[in-house]
């Protein structure tokens, strides 16, 4: 079990094999901050690595979610510098990175999303495999309304939501509570206050809890690729990751557990 790094705007808790994430920076109302940035991508680094941890668990703290880049910050000594040279290029291009390696971690990534979740929050909500919102719930593609494009962020909305719906609400600067981000797919579960959803969770992790851990991480892998593969050379990958399951440790004790008729080792977790 790998030691959790020290944060400055995050607030973490382990439970057993779920790591829970919670930003808590009222002063900027938990916006994507360079140490927000900087902290997301420490948890990051354990993540990827320590094959004890199952689900990640993103939330934000005082009916906040994430309130998106750190506006106040963007572009402060950008001036006379070449376009890729300066601060706010870099900024941005570091939060690709960061919603890339959110949206392929290789475990189950859950966002509870309890009060505004705009513009690059909208986004981490995106990268997350499943997404809970309360009745506080408040999502918008906020970044039109300010003469800005939601940059980083947009293949993870397209992605979630499809290519109408996201350009409908990236073009019109819509806002959408729980309700309505439900409607649309957005999130997965509505649940009417945060309270709530703790049961929700509880019965989220015993379905993971069934699920084998490298088994689970390869599909998600393989799930991502198959959403814009070339489909022949996809299917010589799938074949791969098939075979290289089947006879994994994981793929030989599901396969005998079954002829057995009984829980696998992993599943005794729950």
């Amino acid at each position: 079990m790998s030691k959790l790094p020290e944060t400055r705007s995050l607030k973490l808790r382990r439970d057993d094999w779920c790591l829970f994430v919670t930003i808590d920076d009222p002063a900027t109302r938990n916006a994507m901050t360079a140490d927000l940035v900087d902290d997301l991508e420490g948890i990051m680094d354990v993540v990827e690595v320590d094959r004890s941890i199952r689900a990640v668990v993103i939330q934000g703290a005082n009916g906040l979610f994430c309130a998106g880049a750190d506006l106040k910050a963007t572009g402060t000594d950008d001036a006379g510098l070449e376009m890729r040279e300066s601060s706010g290029w870099r900024s941005n291009r570091r939060g690709g990175e960061l919603f890339r390696r959110v949206a392929e971690l290789p475990v189950v990534t859950i966002a509870v999303v309890d009060g505004p979740a705009f513009g690059g929050g909208f986004g981490l909500a995106c990268c997350s495999d499943i997404v809970i919102g309360t009745a506080r719930a408040r999502f918008s593609l906020s970044e039109t309304s300010l003469g800005l494009v939601p940059a980083q962020i947009s293949p993870y909305v397209v992605s979630r939501l499809g290519l109408r719906v996201a350009k409908r609400l990236a073009l019109t600067g819509a806002r959408l509570d729980g309700h309505g981000a439900e409607q649309i797919g957005l999130i997965d579960f509505f649940v009417p206050t945060a309270e709530e959803a703790t049961p929700l969770l509880e019965s989220i992790f015993s379905g993971i809890a069934r699920c084998a851990p490298m088994a689970n991480a390869a599909t998600k892998s393989l799930f991502i690729k198959a959403a814009s593969a070339d489909r022949p050379s996809f299917a010589d990958e799938a074949a791969d990751a098939f075979f290289t399951s089947l006879n994994s440790e994981e793929g030989q004790e599901g396969v005998q557990a079954f002829r057995e008729k009984r829980r696998p080792q992993w599943a005794s977790e729950a």
